[in-house]
């Protein structure tokens, strides 16, 4: 799915959160929101995903400006997993909650994508690692074979090791399914390993876009001061 956004503005009260949003999220690529905490990305991608409404400007969805959101899959910055829940039904969530009983194959199925061994179907959050709840989380996003995946943070809390696996992950994922993916992020190595395109919001404006793979060559004054701040090592 293609998303094209042209002078989106948003506020809360009095105070514009999103001032002048025009970018374009091409379809099957890999779209990264880069900013500080409080610029705007988060409500930005709310905003797409219709849990916020807007207070001008366009969105077009292939074209359209009206989409069905069931299109649509997010990936939480924490994984709002739910503790009382076992692993399998977490990620079959929406069958779950219907009653539906026929979901075992599909989730050993999407645990064997994200690299989860089917040993830990029957156990809950609280008994498994950090890195194993992210690609559970991740699981239950493509639960429902999203054409779009919204995916926050989804390095945050991880070690280096783990990041590294995420970002394969997330890599291979998206080009084996063929999924539109946007990601915001704070970690520019993700960004550069896993993006096609970027863009930089701040004070509520797009300050800067580009190819991923040449983030590291921007002229532009207030992103270079945002990568020399952020958790970057060359």
């Amino acid at each position: 799915m293609k998303i094209e956004i042209k002078n989106l503005k948003k506020r809360f009260n009095d105070n514009f959160v999103l001032k002048d949003i025009s970018l374009t999220i091409e379809k099957n690529k890999s779209t990264i929101i880069l900013g500080q905490s409080g610029c705007g990305k988060s409500v930005l991608i709310k905003t797409i995903y219709q849990l916020f409404s807007f207070d001008d400007g366009l969105i077009f969805y292939d074209g359209k400006a009206k989409v069905d959101i069931d299109k649509f899959s997010m990936l939480f910055q924490y994984g709002a997993l739910f503790d009382s829940l076992k692993i399998s039904e977490n990620i079959a969530f929406t069958d779950f909650i219907n009653n539906k009983t026929n979901f075992n194959k599909k989730v050993i199925s999407l645990m064997n994508d994200v690299g989860l061994d089917k040993s830990i179907f029957n156990k809950y959050p609280s008994e498994i690692s950090g890195g194993m709840k992210k690609r559970v989380a991740f699981a239950r996003a493509l639960y429902k074979n999203p054409k779009v995946i919204f995916l926050d943070e989804p390095t945050t809390g991880l070690d280096p090791i783990n990041s590294d696996k995420i970002n394969e992950l997330i890599l291979k994922v998206i080009t084996k399914r063929k999924i539109t993916a946007v990601t915001i992020t704070h970690d520019i190595k993700s960004a550069i390993k896993t993006g096609d395109h970027y863009y930089f919001i701040d004070k509520g404006i797009i300050q800067d876009k580009g190819d991923c793979k040449k983030i590291l060559k921007t002229k532009n004054k207030a992103f270079k001061s945002f990568i020399s701040g952020a958790d970057f090592k060359q």
